[in-house]
């Protein structure tokens, strides 16, 4: 083991071998393992690149590379920005493994231990190196403010495991290759974990296709739920729906993430649920409300709340239903929330159920025009209304606004598109 402390000649064929092995993998996909909140991309071509960068050196680092990306643009039909961006992160990562392990190689003077901890280190080096440019180019998209380094923490420190058992991987493939030989040694070392990456990938497919049967399944559940609420008032005909509509423009405007546009959906489509539970005599009254009547309309909120309480896929489409009603001022309900206190999907909706309200035709008035309630909206930013969330609203073309006005009703497929 010993003679690991000097790198063997460079061989050109082992080169061309990193190459085949890299686009086969590379062509059956990686396999998406969920951790928490966080994903990782598990393949067997990272540990064959890994085993032939320390094999190989940076010439590796950037064959891997180069053939994984020609392999993917071949498969995707294009050039995408993200292929480029993840080659050049490639190359960085792994060149700053070799790096690490090189260095410390070079002290080990034939020490089995500090060679081991080289090949390990190599491998969190890389994951240090790759969470770094992740995280500056999204802090990039998303801005310093809506960074949450405390959530990319979360999701990033899970991933070390796997970068570690990279390193090692690599320092095998380095030691097998002296027994082996180096293609001997790579094909040895990467043929079992790509017998399990395309297990997995076929147990994965698999769950996935249940997954999602649930999901539809449960979608369609919800657009019931929103059906029997537009029952029970005929003048809001429609209205759920319309509003999820504009709370998916208004929330891809922010830059929410498609688990975020999921749960604005969910909120948006079921924020009236609790109306259930008020008596039809305060809800289809033809006349003005009393007092009395309007303390008992103001309590659908946390009735809607209650209602879904109990419902995990729900548990952050409840803080729309509970605080749809809120202002950013403070003077809503049920709580009189204001500013940020106000969870920002409850902010979005609230300039989607209004809007609505405004453009809608009641039997005691008739709705106001596009300009008009465009106009009302921005009116009342920074009272009713989160200024941020305004300007969002402000972005979505007319031409958008009215082909929502216009449709009234949706088709269940349609809406369930808008849910998937």
């Amino acid at each position: 083991m010993g003679a690991i402390w000097v790198r063997p000649p460079f061989q050109w064929g082992t080169l061309a071998l990193v190459v085949i092995l890299v686009v086969l993998l590379e062509s059956q996909g990686p396999v998406a393992i969920h951790l928490g909140r966080s994903r990782i991309n598990f393949s067997a071509k990272a540990y064959a690149s890994i085993g032939a960068v320390y094999l190989l050196g940076p010439a590796a680092a950037v064959a891997s590379t180069l053939a994984s990306a020609v392999t993917s643009v071949w498969m995707r039909r294009g050039v995408s920005i993200k292929t480029l961006f993840n080659s050049a992160m490639s190359i960085l990562v792994y060149a700053a493994a070799y790096g690490a392990f090189d260095l410390l190689r070079s002290a080990a003077h034939g020490d089995v231990l500090v060679l081991v901890l080289a090949g390990a280190a190599g491998g969190c080096i890389a994951w240090v190196v790759n969470h770094i440019i992740l995280g500056a180019v999204i802090a990039a998209e998303q801005g310093l403010a809506r960074f949450n380094v405390n959530a990319f923490a979360g999701n990033v420190f899970p991933l070390l495991p796997y970068y570690f058992g990279y390193g090692l991987t690599g320092i095998g493939v380095l030691a097998a290759s002296y027994r082996l030989g180096g293609p001997a040694a790579l094909v040895v070392l990467a043929a079992p974990v790509a017998i399990v990456q395309t297990a997995t990938n076929r147990w994965i497919r698999e769950q996935h296709a249940r997954v999602a049967e649930a999901q539809s399944g449960f979608n369609a559940t919800l657009i019931s739920l929103s059906k029997a609420i537009d029952l029970r008032d005929k003048d809001t005909e429609g209205h759920c729906r319309r509003v999820v509509d504009y709370s998916l423009l208004m929330g891809r405007h922010l830059k929410f993430s498609d688990e975020e546009l999921v749960r604005l959906s969910h909120g948006a489509l079921l924020h009236d649920i609790g109306k259930i539970g008020v008596s039809d005599t305060i809800l289809l009254k033809p006349g003005p409300l009393t007092d009395e009547e309007w303390a008992v309309m103001r309590t659908h909120p946390e009735l809607g709340f209650m209602m879904v309480a109990d419902v995990r896929q729900l548990e952050r489409a409840r803080e729309i239903i509970l605080n749809h009603h809120e202002r950013f001022d403070g003077k809503g309900y049920p709580r009189g929330l204001s500013g940020e206190a106000i969870p920002l999907g409850a902010r979005v909706f609230t300039i989607a159920d209004s809007f609505d309200a405004m453009v809608s035709d009641r039997p005691y008035r008739k709705g106001m025009s596009l300009a008009e309630a465009r106009a009302e909206v921005r009116r009342c930013s920074g009272t009713q209304f989160d200024p941020i969330c305004v300007a969002a609203f402000d972005k979505i073309p007319d031409e958008q606004l009215a082909n929502i006005i216009k449709e009234r009703e949706h088709p269940t497929e349609e809406l369930l598109s808008l849910l998937d």
